[in-house]
């Protein structure tokens, strides 16, 4: 294989759109492009998603080496889900509310069978950072939880589901971003715990998914002192985290992945096209760039230029390859076979299974007042706050009017109340049932006033968190508190169900809430 072409396999590249781009078939019929990314703004049905990926799949096995690509997408479940038409799954935060390894294997094969029967087969996903920062504005409910163990236990129980039906799944973030309080997309994170800290809470979960023998892990652009002695260096580009602590003492020989090259830690720092010159130094094998057309041709002929120019050898580049090469033919064969009516089946599991994570893991935090049920046979008001995404990991889908639509279908007499940037809140029926719908309220200042507010003038008040549980730190003592860790349909219909009596809520909080 040329060395452009093997190269090419080294990089993994999105598009806007949601058919093929000229600019993507040209890196796949010049570079050989090894790999592809799927966003939102890739997929609007499952018939266009499935021959998206077939055609994707004929051009690359039409050129070159004729190796099939890997087509990846980022579905956790619950906040980042870029399949968005109803089946996905809820969050992993509300499964480690069930502390269930057997659920979450289903899960992991659940989501996998879906992605599957639609040509894409590489789930960047568990994430196994432990979130243990509240503040911490990119990870939060896409994590199990704060506790080690339960994250590597569930976390190994996906990745196993998601391989035994033929889909690699992908680890993240490697060595963890649960622990800081900004996000990576914007800035560069670090992570400044001594390494006996590190070994015993951040690698705990990837040194079980590594033994359990997942195909792929995720690198974090965050900076770790202890492991690199630097507070500038991100992991992804770092020898000491990839190759000597990844590799050697943890003895990973799969495929590992860079988080976007895109993203601000590494694109204003030294850029997308040197890092990825310093990504595959360091140990990397798949180099992603999600966006630009223009920076994934300037990373890859970087990397090309790197080899030409002797920095870096075409042994490691074979050294990659080799890997890339290997899992392909584990999981992949030599063709994919795309069946949208296979989808339908898979939906339908999906959508069930969603359901029964939902009840399970939906958590009754606090209930003093023995508030819920509510009674169905009285008027409920619903008072709930426009909400953005958390992250640019995320997509804008958060509809403010979801609880009520969901809490109508139970049979309750809704009357619904938004509330908007600083609107001031106003609420005269002081005897009527109400719940506050809260959206990561905790973060931002005008709408954790409203909500102690609510909480001080209104008796029979309950407030339902449908993002991050940590709302509850700014609710009064007395205030009922339920949480569904996400707005995925599953959840949201397991919290009306619970507010009106026909589910009792079992799900346990993994993680605590400061005071």
């Amino acid at each position: 294989m040329p060395v452009a072409q093997k190269v090419g396999q080294l990089f993994m590249a999105g598009f806007d759109g949601s058919e093929p781009t000229d600019g993507v078939l040209e890196l796949i019929r010049e570079y050989n492009l090894g790999n592809i990314i799927y966003f939102a703004r890739n997929i609007t049905s499952p018939t266009q998603v499935a021959t998206l990926s077939a055609e994707l799949q004929s051009e690359a096995t039409a050129v070159g080496a004729g190796l099939p690509l890997f087509v990846a997408t980022d579905q956790e479940g619950g906040v980042v889900s870029r399949l968005n038409w109803g089946t996905q799954l809820p969050s992993q935060m509300l499964i480690g509310a069930c502390d269930d390894d057997v659920m979450a294997r289903r899960a992991g094969a659940t989501v996998g069978r879906e992605l599957r029967s639609l040509g894409i087969n590489l789930n960047l996903a568990p994430v196994l950072d432990v979130n243990n920062n509240p503040d911490n504005p990119v990870i939060g409910v896409r994590s199990f939880g704060e506790d080690p163990e339960r994250v590597a236990t569930l976390g190994t129980a996906m990745a196993q589901g998601l391989q035994s039906v033929g889909v690699t799944a992908c680890g993240k973030h490697f060595p963890g971003h649960g622990d800081t309080a900004v996000d990576s997309h914007l800035d560069l994170p670090v992570v400044a715990h001594e390494r006996s800290r590190l070994e015993r809470i951040e690698f705990a979960p990837f040194k079980a998914a590594i033994q359990s023998g997942i195909d792929a892990i995720m690198t974090t652009h965050v900076a770790f002192p202890a492991i690199t002695g630097s507070k500038e260096l991100p992991a992804t580009m770092s020898s000491a985290v990839q190759t000597a602590l990844l590799r050697k003492q943890l003895g990973f020989d799969g495929v590992l992945v860079t988080d976007c090259l895109e993203m601000d830690a590494i694109a204003e720092g030294v850029g997308p096209a040197e890092g990825a010159v310093r990504a595959i130094e360091a140990g990397c094998d798949i180099i992603t760039v999600s966006h630009t057309l223009e920076r994934q041709r300037a990373a890859i002929e970087a990397v090309l230029s790197a080899v030409r120019s002797g920095r870096l050898t075409e042994e490691r580049i074979d050294r990659s390859l080799y890997r890339i090469r290997r899992c392909k033919q584990r999981r992949l064969g030599e063709s994919e076979t795309v069946e949208v009516p296979e989808w339908r089946r898979c939906a339908t599991a999906s959508k069930q299974l969603a359901a029964e994570i939902a009840d399970c893991g939906i958590t009754l935090v606090r209930d003093d007042s023995e508030t819920l049920p509510f009674d169905t046979s009285r008027p409920l008001h619903v008072v709930s706050f426009a909400g953005t995404r958390g992250s640019p990991a995320e997509d804008e889908r958060y509809d403010p009017e979801v609880v009520s639509t969901a809490l109508r279908e139970v049979g309750f007499e809704v009357t619904t109340q938004i509330i908007t940037g600083d609107d001031p809140i106003s609420i005269e029926a002081k005897n009527e049932q109400m719940i506050a719908v809260s959206y990561d309220a905790r973060a931002t200042e005008s709408r954790a006033e409203a909500l102690q507010s609510l909480s001080q003038h209104h008796d029979q008040l309950a407030v339902l968190a449908v993002r991050n549980p940590y709302d509850l730190s700014i609710c009064p003592d007395t205030v009922t508190f339920l949480t569904t860790y996400d707005y995925s349909p599953g959840a949201i219909q397991a919290a009306a169900k619970t507010l009106a009596g026909n589910v009792e809520p079992t799900g346990t909080l993994p993680v605590t809430v400061p005071e």
